[in-house]
């Protein structure tokens, strides 16, 4: 059996590969699970079945670069998680921005509304995040450089930028072209917030 002690061993040498809580928990129960195993089964001393696990652990949590625009470092197994989240944050973005661009182009005076309840959306989170210490200041101006939002940016300069080559008016191209982007950043930016408040790791 594993004692106190050598379970708050086992949360310190995860606690040390920065990983989201309830992840941390799930990994714990499989690290005391095959120590215990290992214990019982070839009659070895805890540190020895410990460091059998943490070997057997060792690619899943290696500590690698969370994303290509970022200088973060996380372990994994919690970047492929966060791969698939940021997947499914790209679609959401993408089906919203289209959705509302539907409706611009049929009543495009909307776009001033759209742009204030997006903005509204955006402090009422932050104003939470704030409020109830879920976010510090220096991680809100981070998310301006979030990986998704400069992959967005990149994308967009370089859209408008080929774009601009086979038209003249380049500030009638700018008005056109940039409300996408601006539509699709801003979905993201929401979600970042809102996982944010649920402490869900998105890179903030």
């Amino acid at each position: 059996m594993i004692n106190t002690a050598q379970e708050t061993e086992i949360i310190q040498y995860l606690l040390s590969k920065k990983l989201d809580q309830k992840l941390l928990l799930e990994i714990k129960d499989h690290f005391i699970l095959q120590i215990t195993n290992l214990m019982e089964e070839h009659n070895t001393g805890f540190q020895e079945a410990f460091l059998q696990t943490k070997m057997n652990w060792s690619y899943e949590l290696e500590m690698v670069k969370a994303d290509l625009l970022s200088t973060r470092k996380i372990s994994r197994i919690e970047k492929d998680i966060i791969r698939n989240r940021f997947r499914k944050m790209t679609g959401y973005a993408l089906l919203s921005s289209v959705c509302f661009l539907i409706v611009l182009y049929i009543k495009p005076d909307l776009y001033n509304e759209v742009q204030m309840g997006a903005f509204a959306i955006i402090f009422g989170l932050s104003g939470y995040n704030f409020i109830f210490r879920k976010m510090k200041l220096y991680h809100y101006t981070q998310i301006s450089f979030h990986p998704l939002l400069l992959k967005n940016l990149f994308v967009g300069l370089v859209v408008i930028g080929c774009t601009s080559f086979f038209f003249q008016d380049l500030k009638m191209v700018l008005s056109v072209m940039i409300k996408p982007f601006f539509l699709f950043a801003t979905a993201v930016q929401i979600q970042l917030l809102y996982w944010n408040t649920k402490k869900v790791n998105v890179l903030i």
